[in-house]
């Protein structure tokens, strides 16, 4: 495994481009098909990422870090509700390839994304997270994110339902 330092210098994050989604799509169907740590249930093929990627823009931003060329992580910032009073919040997804996890990726992207989040003017940016996704929850608490509620047996994923952790960022500045 590399030292935090060298994958540090290593890694770029910039925005995901469709040469990526591929690649996005081996890091995040394992873990809508597999894991509780996404409240996704059905794996996107690629036409499906194609139009995912097509829905964001400058204030929705898709962002991968890569290294070597290859994409190690990816992030998202996505509209938290459609009605026009909510326009300058939105909700952030951070997704990390098995492989390559505890090597500070995903703060990278979250912080990459926090920082288009202030300059694309939203006000705060919300995470929802499965309560058995320690590791998220804790990657949002670091970032500087709290708790603000929980939702009780919302989602029902592989047999059992999961609560919601609902953590929120207000950005700095604001």
């Amino acid at each position: 495994m590399a030292s935090a330092a060298l994958l540090a210098r290593a890694v770029t994050v910039r925005d995901a481009r469709p040469a990526d989604l591929g690649r996005i799509g081996e890091i995040w169907n394992p873990e809508i098909l597999r894991t509780d740590t996404t409240t996704d249930t059905e794996p996107r093929d690629a036409a499906a990422l194609a139009a995912w990627l097509g829905r964001h823009g400058a204030a929705w931003p898709v962002v991968v870090a890569v290294a070597d060329d290859e994409v190690l992580a990816f992030g998202a910032l996505s509209p938290y509700r459609p009605t026009p009073a909510f326009a300058r919040t939105a909700e952030d997804s951070v997704y990390v390839a098995r492989d390559r996890r505890g090597e500070g990726l995903g703060r990278r992207v979250l912080d990459e994304l926090l920082r288009r989040a202030a300059a694309a003017g939203h006000h705060s940016v919300l995470a929802r997270v499965t309560a058995p996704n320690t590791a998220s929850l804790r990657l949002h608490a670091r970032a500087g994110f709290r708790t603000v509620g929980v939702e009780r047996e919302t989602a029902f994923k592989l047999g059992r339902w999961l609560d919601v952790v609902v953590l929120q960022r207000v950005l700095a500045g604001r």
